[in-house]
């Protein structure tokens, strides 16, 4: 799973393995070590949530997404679920879960479980 915040906004791109884990358990998870501290990222497939959810607990940021609404997106040709939850300061976090596609560039990372690229082999 990669994750990246900006501002008001997390972005979560998941490759093959990551959905792979969602099917079988439910849930994919990730951390990150900073000294003696993990960062620590979860995303939960729910069949008792009815909205997407997330808290901050510690250093963990957990966040629930109705089965269904995963569904659509694994089991089709849909790439992406996008939301945006009120914060009790009346702001907005936007949240974007999104498939991993393959790279169209040669890059140093290693994506050999991302999907593939639907725009691989077009050209502009």
């Amino acid at each position: 799973m990669k994750i990246r915040i900006r501002g008001n906004s997390i972005r979560y791109r998941l490759d093959q393995a990551d959905v792979a884990r969602i099917r079988e358990t439910g849930k994919v998870e990730e951390h990150t070590w900073i000294g003696a501290h993990a960062l620590h990222f979860c995303i939960r497939s729910r069949e008792n949530l009815f909205a997407p959810a997330v808290k901050l607990e510690g250093w963990g940021v957990h966040l629930g997404i109705p089965a269904p609404y995963f569904s659509q997106m694994l089991d089709t040709d849909e790439t992406s679920l996008d939301f945006s939850l009120k914060n009790p300061d009346g702001s907005e976090l936007k949240i974007l879960v999104e498939k991993d596609f393959k790279c169209l560039t040669v890059r140093d990372e290693d994506d050999s479980q991302a999907f593939e690229n639907p725009n691989a082999g077009k050209t502009c």
